[in-house]
């Protein structure tokens, strides 16, 4: 794949930092490490504290203990001939790339923009299958939590239960930090969770997933609490009709422009166009977050195999907001909606 990449730059080598690349190419998931990949091999370096891990980690890769990353560089890049070297300009520091140009005078820097990102759109085999564990996992742990869930609990005690069961059930962690949002504070897409007690009327959002194998699961669900009023059953209606509608709309070799904008249209149409205001989804693999973007912005079309999220929202300001989530594989026969969750029926009392 990157050896691709390196014949049609016409590079002699590239060195990565992004860890989610790095995770990708070897299966090596330590915080630190460089990927050196030249038309000969592939050669991690790392410091002493991950040299072991890394070699259980990885076959058929050269591990190499480092000092100073900019010393090892250069002997790699003097052993092989590297003049011309690519580099993940999304993951490298400015500092990074200050320091190697200055250490390696004589080798040329490009960047590689998102190329190893648009080769991770497309899911193989083993990739789908841990991702469909993570979403396993992260669905059976929400179906315990939310039979525990009632008035007076805490945000916080929510997304703490959540991620224990989650890693009691199988999960490496959970695969970002859980959201859970209450009444006026559901109103906030990304709003961490507090003290705030759950009350009687209100709506609360909660954003979570698994991580297994290395990948990712992420879903929303918004669940209400007791009767709650004419508004936000509205927007509830408005925003589930809006993930039934881009489900039966989403496939294989259609625009991901154009699903995010029908789906905008729904909701404008509905009258809450100024309260929806993130793209309709995302890519799930290794990160969270990743190609493709389902925005006004996005390229290209959606590809078989490719694992992305539905996620419209509404959120109005002092009031709150709903969000409802799941995630879809493309196949060649169709959608298949990898979340179970039934999201229209979730309401304690």
């Amino acid at each position: 794949m990157v050896l691709n990449i390196i014949e049609d730059m016409d590079l002699d080598a590239c060195v990565l930092r992004g860890m989610e690349n790095i995770f990708y190419l070897t299966g090596y998931r330590g915080s630190e490490g460089t990927l050196a990949v030249t038309r000969k091999g592939l050669f991690l370096l790392t410091d002493f504290r991950y040299i072991t891990y890394a070699r259980e980690a990885t076959q058929g890769i050269q591990v190499v203990e480092i000092k100073l990353l900019k010393q090892s560089l250069l002997e790699l890049c003097r052993e092989h001939g590297i003049k011309k070297m690519g580099f993940d300009s999304f993951h490298t520091t400015f500092n990074m790339y200050q320091i190697w140009k200055d250490a390696l005078q004589d080798v040329l820097f490009v960047p590689l923009g998102n190329r190893i990102e648009e080769i991770r759109k497309c899911k193989g085999p083993e990739e789908i299958e841990s991702i469909m564990r993570a979403v396993r996992i992260a669905t059976n742990a929400f179906t315990e939590v939310f039979e525990r869930l009632h008035q007076g609990k805490t945000e916080k005690e929510v997304a703490n239960d959540l991620d224990f069961t989650m890693r009691r059930l199988g999960a490496d962690c959970p695969s970002f930090n859980t959201i859970v949002a209450s009444g006026p504070r559901a109103a906030l897409p990304h709003a961490e969770p507090t003290n705030k007690p759950i009350m009687e009327g209100e709506t609360v959002i909660i954003d979570f997933g698994a991580q297994v194998n290395g990948y990712c699961s992420d879903e929303t669900c918004t669940i209400s609490i007791g009767k709650t009023n004419d508004t936000l059953k509205e927007i509830f209606s408005v925003v589930n009709d809006a993930r039934i509608f881009a489900l039966a709309n989403i496939k294989v070799g259609l625009s991901i422009r154009e699903l995010d904008g029908m789906v905008r249209g729904f909701i404008k149409d509905a009258g809450y166009g100024d309260f929806f205001r993130h793209g309709v989804g995302h890519g799930v693999g290794i990160a969270v977050h990743e190609a493709p973007a389902i925005n006004s912005s996005s390229e290209g079309v959606f590809e078989e195999n490719m694992v992305v999220t539905i996620e419209p929202g509404i959120y109005i300001p002092e009031l709150g907001g709903v969000r409802l989530e799941d995630m879809v594989l493309l196949t060649a026969r169709g959608p298949q909606i990898m979340t179970k969750i039934k999201k229209d029926t979730l309401r304690r009392i």
